[in-house]
């Protein structure tokens, strides 16, 4: 069983795969409580769901990509899903904090979004992102050695981009044009979830 928060589909708006449609399989827990969280449901919202009544609300959708995220999905070992889900044909990617990479080894695609930067993971992930406004100490990731891609991605309001931030993204990218791109969450500058 699975503790489903939602289930939606939209348009992958951050990291190497934005622009993307995606269906969107968001799990209810975390083991963080950030206050930049940009999603409430995890906390206050679940369903327990098989994965084929999983599989009965996503195959009505086109796309064949499925994004996990959460709250944090990696609190939960979900290898025998991706698994189920290759089975029927999806491309499966993860966004995580990177609690516990184990938990989704089998992923096509594993986004890693540290909390900590004093303590920031070397392998188990395709793509770094980290949250910045204008009081992130930019320097520790400066420090980073990776041939993975770095984003940088504005911290912005609950529903919409926060300007300020933005425009301070833009300007380290252009400062460190070989150690970060830029993830703008495209989904709050087009107003859809």
């Amino acid at each position: 069983m699975l503790k489903v928060s939602s289930i939606f589909y939209s348009i992958q708006g951050e990291g190497a795969h934005a622009g993307c449609a995606n269906i969107f399989v968001r799990l209810y827990g975390c083991n963080l409580t950030c206050d930049f969280c940009d999603d409430e449901l995890h906390k206050t919202t679940m369903e327990e769901m098989t994965f084929e009544e999983v599989y009965r609300r996503i195959k009505v959708y086109p796309a064949k990509n499925v994004i996990i995220t959460g709250g944090e999905p990696t609190i939960y070992d979900l290898n025998p899903f991706i698994t189920f889900l290759h089975q029927k044909g999806y491309y499966v990617s993860i966004e995580t904090n990177g609690y516990n990479f184990s938990h989704v080894k089998k992923a096509d695609w594993i986004t890693y979004s540290p909390k900590d930067w004093n303590h920031v993971e070397k392998e188990g992930f395709d793509e770094l992102k980290f949250i910045v406004d204008r009081n992130s100490p930019v320097g520790k990731l400066l420090q980073i050695e990776s041939v993975k891609h770095i984003f940088i991605q504005p911290q912005n309001f609950m529903h919409t981009p926060n300007m300020e931030n933005v425009r301070y993204c833009v300007e380290l990218v252009k400062k460190y044009p070989q150690k970060f791109r830029l993830s703008l969450q495209m989904h709050k500058f087009i107003g859809v979830d």
